[in-house]
């Protein structure tokens, strides 16, 4: 998978992005949990710097978080330490009831290498790849650059 321009959510002054519904993200992250004999216990709209929602499903004594792209319907499961400490993995019953509302990335996506000229970033984008120097794909996607 290519990586599009403007997934690292800094863009050029014109162009404009459109944000994911926080909503929708809500209720299907709330009927996931009820499946799987969970608890949402928080839900985190995309504030600066981050660019992404989060919502954080209790699962027995184990807490699973579902990372949404603010501006693409990019959407993965994951171990959320904080903002730079974030370890991907895949639930599959979780992952099957989001493919009809997102693109469900997986874990050996996200956690691979990333390599710049393997995407279709803009230069404003590799220059701040340059800067923070991500160590994965899941990192650029999901990040808190400013």
């Amino acid at each position: 998978m290519r990586l599009p321009m403007n997934i690292t959510g800094l863009t050029t002054n014109n162009i404009e992005l459109h944000q994911m519904d926080g909503y929708l993200l809500q209720q299907v992250g709330y009927e996931i949990a009820r499946k799987i004999n969970g608890t949402v216990i928080g839900y985190f709209p995309p504030s600066y710097p981050l660019n992404y929602f989060r919502l954080d499903i209790k699962i027995g004594e184990n807490i699973m978080s579902i990372l949404l792209h603010e501006y693409f319907p990019y959407i993965a499961s994951a171990s959320y330490e904080d903002e730079l400490h974030i370890h991907f993995f895949d639930h599959e019953d979780v992952m099957t009831e989001l493919k009809p509302y997102y693109t469900v990335l997986d874990a050996a996506f996200l956690n691979a290498p990333f390599t710049p000229n393997s995407h279709d970033l803009s230069e404003s984008e590799l220059k701040n790849e340059k800067h923070w120097r991500p160590n994965t794909n899941g990192e650029v996607i999901f990040n808190c650059w400013d």
